[in-house]
């Protein structure tokens, strides 16, 4: 397990939990495809149409990450081009290494003929995908995911200036909430797409991310202190909410017909739920921390960004070769598209997890 839990030198960022919350996203991404196929994870329960919540959740979670680091930084690093230069090269290197094989992968078995292949990706669909201006299944989030890269440090700056002035505090909150109401009348829910590649119908997500980094920086400066219990309670309604979110239980208790889409555009909702529990985890009693920051949710969590890409296709093998009426038939595809994740994370992930720009030499 080294190879993939081991921490990379210099990674203050680290922290053991959150590799959990990503495991716990990429599950509820797979659980929804496995009850699309009506197999279900747990038994009794169609979980048909969450995983836009997973997803929603990694972007919660990328968003908070990154702002976390930047805030950590001095203020003056943030004058240093090599700040923003280590920035852009660290973002290019976890996403495109793995997401260039997968494109490649797919456009060479489409131009072979292979239907089964659950992403057909042609010369057209290859270049517009390179240039993110298209993404099939589940690679709707890349585009996402990556134009916020390029709008990051302007927030992380506009949030650091913020916490310099010393009557701040109540800016930056003020600050956070104008960020989100400009981005719901600019880009209103009601009037999103599915799978749309456009940031800005996600970026009240991305905000309630940032501003959850903001909180845990006063948090962990002890000048904005709540006791472990009120985070432990805080969990429990934010986990009560999120399970009644689940449409197969929202229709139940409604006692009307099940809509997979019904909590698609809920983007404030899943914000400030997923940024809520992330705080709680990282700040509440260890009896929370603890299933997240256990290995097996951290291994998932590790491997999160390839067997987010790679689930689907063999999801797809698996059909064809008739697993779904195998014995235990929703194991044998999660177990599947693990053993892909782990391989993919060697071959293309890890290679690139540990490099940096050199620091300079004193006297060069």
């Amino acid at each position: 397990m080294e190879l993939f839990l081991g921490r990379p030198r210099g990674r203050r960022d680290h922290l053991d939990a959150l590799d959990g919350l990503r495991g716990l996203a990429v599950l509820v991404v797979l659980a929804s495809h496995l009850s699309n196929r009506g197999l279900h994870l747990l038994p009794g329960l169609d979980l048909s149409g969450i995983g836009k919540s997973g997803v929603y959740l990694f972007f919660v979670l990328s968003a908070f990450l990154l702002t976390r680091i930047l805030m950590d930084r001095p203020a003056g690093d943030y004058r240093q081009a090599r700040l923003w230069l280590d920035y852009a090269l660290r973002r290019v290197l976890r996403i495109w290494p793995v997401y260039l094989v997968l494109l490649l992968v797919s456009w060479g078995l489409t131009r072979a003929g292979v239907q089964a292949w659950h992403y057909q990706i042609d010369d057209a669909s290859l270049v517009n995908h390179l240039l993110l201006r298209e993404g099939q299944s589940v690679l709707w989030s890349i585009p996402v995911e990556f134009s916020y890269y390029l709008w990051l440090p302007l927030l992380a700056l506009v949030l650091a200036a913020l916490r310099a002035w010393r009557p701040g505090v109540v800016f930056e909150w003020l600050f956070g909430a104008v960020l989100l109401a400009a981005a719901l009348w600019a880009w209103p829910p009601s009037q999103s797409v599915p799978n749309d590649i456009r940031l800005g119908p996600y970026l009240v997500l991305f905000f309630c991310g940032a501003l959850a980094a903001r909180a845990d920086l006063a948090l962990r400066s002890g000048t904005q202190p709540l006791p472990r219990g009120a985070w432990a309670a805080l969990a429990v309604l934010v986990l009560a909410g999120l399970v009644l979110t689940i449409p197969a239980v929202w229709a139940a208790i409604r006692g009307t017909a099940m809509n997979p889409a019904l909590n698609h555009t809920w983007f404030l909702f899943f914000g400030l739920a997923w940024s809520a529990l992330l705080l709680a985890v990282l700040h509440g009693p260890n009896g929370l921390r603890k299933p997240f920051a256990a290995w097996p949710m951290r291994l998932v969590g590790v491997v999160s960004f390839s067997l987010y890409l790679w689930h689907m296709p063999v999801l797809d093998g698996l059909r064809v070769l008739g697993a779904d009426d195998w014995p235990l038939a929703p194991v044998w595809p999660l177990a599947a598209a693990m053993a892909a994740a782990m391989l993919s994370y060697l071959a293309f992930e890890r290679p690139w997890r540990d490099v940096r720009l050199r620091r300079p030499r004193p006297g060069a």
